[in-house]
């Protein structure tokens, strides 16, 4: 994987297909790295130039010591300068959870350079009153872990994550994704999703670009899209259902089908506001 620096930062990125062809640019979510596209890459590179990267904290990126440079206007700039380091002024974006919290400030901070945004599994805002009981139980648990981390490393999160995984092969893998992240990195995203800026007094306003915004039926995280997409009255909302968290990694080939079809539509002019559920 190539890298490049910013504000004295590695990161790392992979750059798939057709240099050619236009740029999507896909995020993923907290804990996980660039590896997480990989069910859909293939349909996404057919037609597209795939910029993932690592963020900061995640992957093979570098995760700062000090907590202070993880922050939300950190994450938007450093997928700023790595769009401006491979020389690309306009994408389509995608963002999964932490990754799609982080798409929405770009979006929001630069909304002339995308064509386009989809957001999965993901929020404007970090509290709201209408949240439901599943988002702030979801929170409240992803709040101990982060104790755990500080405390014991990500190790630790690994092995009792991993304690009620019967097959081995797959309680190893987590146990190693786990492990692999570094505690700052951890320590610093877990900040950032709780410290980020609320949206969703602007994002009317500033999201110029036509918006897809994705999320499981049985997502925790249910409540707090659906008061985002109430801000985005022209968003195509597509609610998959016996699905939760993590649309991209549980139902590629419908998520891959459905944003595909959200960019042809966007290029041949059609209209985007809708509100659907894929099966």
């Amino acid at each position: 994987m190539p890298t490049f620096e910013h504000d004295g930062v590695t990161l790392w990125f992979d750059d798939i297909g057709d240099p050619e062809a236009p740029a999507v640019v896909l995020l993923h979510g907290f804990t996980a790295d660039h590896r997480m596209w990989r069910p859909v890459l293939e349909a996404f590179t057919a037609d597209y130039r795939v910029i993932a990267p690592d963020m900061r904290g995640h992957g093979a990126s570098d995760a700062p010591a000090e907590l202070d440079t993880y922050t939300m206007a950190a994450y938007s700039e450093d997928v700023g300068a790595l769009l401006d380091h491979l020389g690309v002024d306009l994408c389509a974006m995608v963002g999964c959870s932490f990754g799609g919290m982080v798409a929405l400030q770009f979006a929001t901070d630069n909304p002339d350079r995308v064509a386009g945004l989809v957001l999965t599994d993901t929020s404007a805002a970090f509290e709201h009153p209408e949240y439901d009981e599943g988002y702030r139980r979801r929170e409240e648990g992803l709040a101990k872990l982060e104790d755990v981390v500080d405390r014991f490393g990500t190790a630790e999160v690994g092995k009792r994550a991993a304690a009620d995984v019967a097959d081995p092969f797959l309680a190893e893998g987590i146990r190693k994704r786990y492990a692999a992240m570094k505690r700052d990195g951890w320590l610093g995203a877990a900040r950032v999703r709780r410290e980020r800026p609320n949206l969703l007094p602007v994002i009317a306003e500033r999201l110029t670009m036509p918006v897809l915004v994705c999320i499981g039926e049985d997502d925790h995280v249910r409540s707090a899209c659906e008061v985002m997409v109430r801000e985005l009255p022209g968003a195509r909302y597509l609610t998959f259902s016996n699905c939760g968290h993590g649309i991209p990694s549980l139902k590629p080939e419908a998520f891959a089908r459905e944003a595909l079809q959200f960019f042809a539509d966007i290029e041949d002019g059609k209209e985007i506001a809708r509100k659907r559920t894929i099966n």
